[in-house]
């Protein structure tokens, strides 16, 4: 009966189970019979196959096939769980002993039960384990797995299982040994019951089971976290010397002292940590501690030591700084915040900066801490809500100057932080800090719309700025936001009339928002008023209007008003931006003007598609003039390569050598910072190559024509110039002549 329910509960977890368990398995090899070599051969197996993708029944039912009849050894299989749960296999360690149980290798004993009840509860968790422990026969329920159900309780913090299962412990007598009573100690610890804790302290004695270290360690933790100090020296005094404190055990007893005031205790309980292992997560306690009961060189000697773990956390420059500025050490903080926090690349931590600012406050520094304060709100890294560290830079009386305030709102929305702009500029206004200007009106209209949106906007200039202060700035702000999109055209147009009407259309800025907005409309009659308007006012067009005007005349394939304007602004150093250049060109390819095409645009991609369909529109008509202008284009790309290889391919027009096309490249390789000898020579090389052979081409044509009509003419002196400079004086028959041309042409070739 008992086999049946460990078989049907078996086969209830792996159904429960959704993971499959894989392994290979190996077919080679002899078993020994020492059951803790077999059981290494096996798990050697199993770890050599882990990425075979074969389930681990197969290995071990292979290895059961090997033993060819003999009975298994269960100590070996039992050593094998073992080892795979010690190495953190859980999963694959209940699997074994679900084919352990399945194939009834042996009578189960009491560990066996034990070790499988751990497994179930680490795999499945607490429910499946309570029904396998439901599932164990009452006699076979012995100590070790009462303990670890009760220890699961109080891991869980299940109060009342927990005293269920303690209470049944009692009553079967299964009380024996230390480690129940602990796990009942540790649960009444958590939750605050120190007479608890006291009661199970006398039944201990009582049941003359004798305390181990832990229970002493728990119990003079109890002590201390209710200050009871003359239990926690009376207990400690009867176990010194036989027990070992603990690092918690020590922490806790030294904040007992401390609250009790005793900081000599304290300090002492404190060294003694020191001589246990120092478990990461206490360093950060102990400076602390030894912040309120030490000196600054305990807190150096332990930030050194932490500082070898190589695990700095921001937990511990907290820690660290909170305590150096207790012990009145501003320096010390300021020099490790800025040398060692500042540059450690850790999760940015608003409360540090912080706690340095309050330390320079205390010291009468406000400057430096206000200074620090604006570097913190601008800090990238800091995407929180800025309105903790803005009422720490208030409190106190703190005078906050306008000029800082201003320069910090200009730079967080400089560097496009909207939301803390507007977080600072909403604090500045609430509070009254200093008499606002129109100026301040108009930035933290920018940030709402920005932030909040139109709505908010126009809902903060209609009921937020008294007549009084819509100025220039707070007006041209709001035409901005209305020119953003075409949709809320009508309203950028009544805000630019209304902005005449006050006499505020006196630089360019207003005119540029608008023109901006009809450019995109394509509405270019709008935009020469504008222009027109401009003109009548004595207002100069900048560069942005300029790209404007060319790019809604491109738009429109206006191309002499466009290259009117573009000629006379060129004059003015014009500045043509990446978008003029392509709508430029896609009005220039539109009207076929490929080449102009080719020089403007702003694209490599785009110079070589326009090149191939000039080409494909040119065969065997290709211009001098395309080469330029494509030789041109690349090099002002800074594609060199490519403006070398268009060279390579360039075929001079017949009977015309233009020098200005390899003198491009030229000059391209005598301006870059190494002067490039060699890549100079090759292309004056390849010029003179191409210039003979457009000479010789002309030379065959002129002898062709000569030849074929002047036959038998008499004899006539004829000068032939060869083209390496020298000069001779033919005498012949015009056909001689001809000939001798042909033959002094092809030999100085």
């Amino acid at each position: 009966m008992m086999s049946h329910n460990l078989q049907h509960h078996t086969r209830s977890i792996l159904a429960h189970s959704s993971r499959t368990l894989l392994f290979c398995s190996y077919t080679n090899g002899t078993l020994p019979s020492s059951p803790r070599h077999s059981t290494t051969t096996l798990h050697s197996r199993i770890e050599a196959a882990s990425e075979g993708k074969t389930a681990i029944t197969r290995v071990l039912e292979q290895w059961r096939r090997q033993q060819k009849g003999k009975q298994i050894n269960p100590s070996m299989v039992r050593v094998l769980v073992e080892e795979l749960r010690d190495s953190q296999r859980f999963r694959q360690a209940l699997e074994v002993s679900d084919w352990m149980i399945e194939h009834k290798l042996c009578n189960l004993i009491h560990e066996d039960f034990t070790a499988r009840f751990c497994l179930i509860e680490n795999v499945l968790g607490l429910k499946e384990a309570e029904k396998f422990f439901e599932s164990v026969p009452e006699n076979q329920r012995g100590e070790a797995i009462y303990t670890a159900l009760l220890n699961c309780y109080t891991v869980k913090k299940d109060l009342v299982k927990a005293e269920g299962t303690f209470k049944n412990m009692r009553e079967i007598g299964l009380l024996l040994k230390p480690l129940p009573y602990n796990s009942m100690m540790s649960l009444y610890f958590s939750v605050r019951k120190r007479d608890k804790v006291d009661e199970i302290m006398r039944e201990m004695k009582e049941n003359n089971v004798q305390f181990d270290t832990l229970t002493v360690n728990i119990a003079l933790r109890v002590y201390a976290s209710v200050s009871d100090l003359l239990a926690m020296e009376k207990l400690l005094a009867h176990w010194e010397g036989t027990i070992t404190l603990h690092c918690l055990t020590s922490l806790d007893m030294a904040k007992a002292y401390l609250r009790n005031g005793s900081k000599v205790k304290a300090r002492e309980m404190l060294l003694r940590t020191e001589e246990d292992h120092i478990d990461h997560e206490s360093y950060a306690e102990l400076l602390t501690l030894y912040g309120e009961a030490g000196e600054r060189e305990d807190v150096y000697r332990i930030w050194d030591l932490y500082k070898m773990t190589e695990k700095q956390d921001n937990d511990g420059f907290r820690a660290l700084f909170g305590s150096l500025l207790k012990l009145d050490d501003l320096n010390g903080a300021e020099e490790i915040y800025y040398n060692e926090w500042d540059g450690s690349g850790l999760d940015f931590d608003v409360r540090i900066p912080t706690i340095l600012a309050s330390g320079y406050r205390e010291k009468g520094l406000v400057k430096k801490a206000d200074k620090l304060m604006i570097k913190t709100i601008r800090n990238e890294k800091m995407v929180r809500p800025i309105g903790q560290l803005l009422e720490e830079w208030g409190k106190k009386g703190n005078l906050v100057e306008p000029s800082y305030m201003r320069e910090l709102i200009k730079d967080l929305c400089d560097s496009k932080q909207y939301p803390k702009a507007l977080e600072a500029s909403t604090w500045v206004s609430e509070r009254n800090l200093f008499a606002l200007f129109p100026e301040d009106y108009a930035a933290r209209l920018h940030l709402i719309d920005n932030v909040l949106g139109l709505e908010q906007a126009e809902k903060f200039f209609n009921c937020s700025i008294t007549e009084n202060m819509k100025n220039y700035s707070v007006y041209s702000t709001l035409l901005t936001t209305y020119t953003r999109s075409s949709k809320t055209v009508d309203k950028a147009e009544a805000t630019f009339e209304k902005m005449e009407e006050l006499g505020f259309l006196l630089n360019s800025t207003p005119f540029n928002s608008v023109i901006s907005l009809y450019s995109e409309m394509r509405k270019r009659s709008k935009v020469m008023k504008l222009l027109e308007k401009m003109k009548e006012k004595n207002i100069e067009p900048d560069n942005v209007i300029m790209n404007h005007v060319l790019r809604v005349n491109a738009y429109v394939s206006a191309m002499e008003c466009m290259e009117k304007y573009k000629r006379e602004w060129e004059e003015n150093n014009l500045k043509l931006e990446v978008r003029t250049m392509d709508a430029i060109a896609k009005a220039y390819e539109a009207e076929g003007s490929i080449l102009k095409a080719i020089e403007i645009t702003s694209s490599k991609k785009e110079v070589y598609r326009l090149w191939d369909a000039y080409k494909k529109d040119n065969v065997g008509d290709m211009s001098n003039e395309g080469y330029r202008s494509v030789i041109r284009s690349l090099l002002k790309l800074d594609d060199v390569k490519g403006a070398q290889e268009i060279f390579n391919e360039w075929e001079p027009e017949r009977y015309e050598f233009d020098s200005r096309i390899p003198s491009l490249l030229i000059s391209r390789y005598c301006e870059e910072e190494k002067y490039n000898e060699v890549k100079t020579r090759d292309v004056m090389k390849l010029s003179r190559k191409k210039r003979r052979g457009l000479q010789f081409e002309l030379f065959k044509d002129v002898c062709v024509i000569l030849t074929a009509t002047s036959f038998g003419v008499g004899f006539v002196p004829c000068m032939v110039s060869l083209c390496g400079g020298e000069t001779i004086t033919v005498w012949g028959s015009l056909a001689v002549v001809v000939t001798g041309i042909v033959l002094a042409v092809t030999n100085s070739f």
